[in-house]
């Protein structure tokens, strides 16, 4: 198999000029200065306490209906005894998955990179100031 291509390249395409428009509007002064940021990976907690109240819900429902019951000697019915297991259970993961998203964001304070990044600030030009504030904005 031979490969034919032709030695001289390809003329590239170019866009269309189009006509430029304007932006009517104020006029504003913008610096760009790098600076340095810090980027660290933090946990949603919401995510973590959410995981653990359900992990809790269903490590419960598996227990209180494995365990024997008898309806006779009872006390309590077994609904009874499942909804208030459940309501503990439940904030008891909330709690533990809060503490485990805080040890999780403790570890990732390890991981901090330094980006550079540019910092872009602007405002009005002194004269354009004045016609913004007469159009009524």
């Amino acid at each position: 198999m031979t490969d034919e291509r032709p030695d001289t390249p390809e003329p590239a395409i170019e866009p269309e000029a189009g006509p430029e428009f304007e932006v009517e509007g104020p006029a504003y002064d913008e610096r760009v200065e790098p600076a340095l940021v810090e980027v660290r990976r933090t946990p949603n907690y919401w995510n973590f306490m959410v995981l653990f109240a359900v992990l809790a819900g269903i490590a419960i429902t598996i227990i209180t209906f494995s365990l024997p019951y008898d309806a006779e000697t009872a006390t309590y019915s077994r609904g009874t005894v499942y909804g208030f297991a459940l309501l503990f259970s439940v904030a008891f993961g909330l709690a533990l998955g809060a503490v485990i998203a805080l040890i999780a964001e403790r570890v990732s304070r390890r991981s901090i990179r330094l980006v550079e990044a540019e910092k872009i600030t602007g405002r009005l030009k002194d004269g354009d100031a004045d016609s913004t504030a007469s159009n009524g904005q």
